[in-house]
């Protein structure tokens, strides 16, 4: 589908944009439920839900990352 030079630039992107991204959520909803005393029983199954999400979305990111440094070890200098 794609060529090796294309997927080379595009996986460490998706990393990056997957790690910040998820990083991001969950310390808003971290700050949301710090601020949210009285929140219902909705509103906290939500947040619970939104954390495991942002969670995963950490671990993808973390997955992609081992998956560069074994197939392409020096895409991290490349990149900055």
């Amino acid at each position: 589908m794609f060529e090796p030079e294309v997927l080379v630039f595009m996986i460490p992107i998706v990393a990056i944009i997957g790690a910040i991204g998820s990083k991001m959520l969950k310390m808003h909803y971290e700050h949301k439920e710090k601020m949210m005393h009285h929140m219902s029983g909705d509103q906290i199954a939500e947040l619970e839900q939104m954390s495991k999400i942002a969670d995963i979305l950490d671990q993808r990111a973390a997955v992609l990352e081992r998956i560069l440094d074994s197939e392409v070890p020096d895409w991290r200098e490349r990149n900055e």
